[in-house]
């Protein structure tokens, strides 16, 4: 997206995700993620979940975690410790 796309976008009063596609990843402490945007579970280990999104995978780090609730396009995951959150395009 070029600059003037994204100042398209930010002056629309929307959030960036809401117009491209994206995912929004709230962090609520150090014991919750919840992911807007997802578009499928992937992967769902204690260790590791990783989420379709339109734009790639997002994959969540930790111990203990679980999927406590899953929509059509939101998911809630809980554990022990979320440590790391990241996201990569699908084809690599």
């Amino acid at each position: 997206m070029g600059r003037t796309g994204r100042r398209m976008i930010l002056e629309s009063g929307l959030p960036e995700d809401a117009l491209t596609g994206g995912a929004r990843v709230t962090l609520m402490g150090h014991t919750s993620a919840l992911i807007e945007g997802q578009r499928g579970v992937i992967e769902l280990a204690a260790a590791r979940i990783r989420l379709k999104t339109d734009r790639g995978i997002l994959t969540v780090i930790g111990r203990g975690l679980h999927l406590r609730e899953l929509s059509l396009d939101a998911a809630m995951i809980t554990g022990d410790d979320v440590t790391t959150v990241t996201y990569g395009r699908a084809d690599g």
